[in-house]
């Protein structure tokens, strides 16, 4: 009898505490309490305790194989910050802490702001994003796909705005060993060329390139948000930067 009563205190003790942590947001301890949002419990906003603990075994494992000096993440929702856990260091050498004080390096943020910015226009019935890039962009007229066989046949569709936003065009970065990526080098089109190229004279090489798929077939991260941008520039007649000025960083 004596077990079965402590084996029910034990029992109730876990279900209150189960509770009083779905009542708490879940921010690691160490974290000093400097949070640019409100915090929430997760199920406040429609998400789960349970669940959202599994980033912080995740995160810790990729630390812990060596794969990731550290790692922070954040997730928050409806406007309320829920979870913040953070693995490893910020620097390697020093040991110190990987916080949410911590400045990093973000990359890629350009490509939701250009793409923001082509839905502005788009709102304005400016283009259509079923629209062949080609209307504005005559390079990209006539478009060839190099096949893994090493054969180049005619695209089967044109590239659209669509598969520019959807990184579906059949573009490519430069950056690995594929022939069409040695053609994208050979060109002078690789990883370093918008630091040499004008926007205009880098796309207008691109759009001579093959593409490493058709069209709408396949995914893969590429310059299409440069290809973007330079179609944005001929739709609206600004330079890029003018244009994102103009369009969101003067409204904001």
């Amino acid at each position: 009898a004596a077990t079965a009563v402590a084996a029910a205190v034990a029992l109730l003790a876990l279900i209150r505490r189960r509770r009083h942590l779905h009542r708490r947001p879940l921010i690691d301890a160490d974290l000093d309490g400097t949070w640019p949002l409100p915090l929430a419990q997760p199920e406040a906003v429609g998400l789960s305790t349970q669940r959202l603990s599994e980033i912080s075994r995740w995160s810790d494992g990729w630390v812990g194989s060596g794969k990731l000096p550290g790692l922070f993440t954040a997730i928050a929702r409806r406007g309320k910050l829920v979870y913040a856990h953070s693995s490893g260091s910020a620097d390697v050498a020093s040991g110190s802490p990987l916080t949410q004080h911590t400045l990093v390096r973000l990359y890629s943020l350009t490509k939701p702001l250009v793409s923001v910015c082509a839905m502005v226009l788009y709102e304005k019935g400016l283009f259509q994003l079923d629209e062949p890039v080609s209307h504005h962009l005559p390079s990209f007229a006539n478009a060839r796909v190099l096949l893994a066989s090493g054969e180049i046949v005619p695209a089967e569709r044109e590239v659209t705005v669509h598969h520019l936003l959807t990184h579906t065009a059949g573009l490519t970065y430069g950056d690995s060993d594929t022939a069409v990526d040695e053609a994208y080098k050979a060109a002078g089109c690789g990883w370093d060329a918008p630091h040499h190229l004008s926007l205009s004279d880098f796309v207008d090489r691109i759009g001579r390139l093959p593409l490493a798929f058709h069209p709408g077939e396949s995914w893969r991260y590429s310059y299409a948000t440069d290809v973007l941008g330079r179609l944005l520039e001929v739709i609206s007649g600004l330079p890029l930067d003018r244009l994102m000025d103009e369009t969101l960083f003067s409204p904001l």
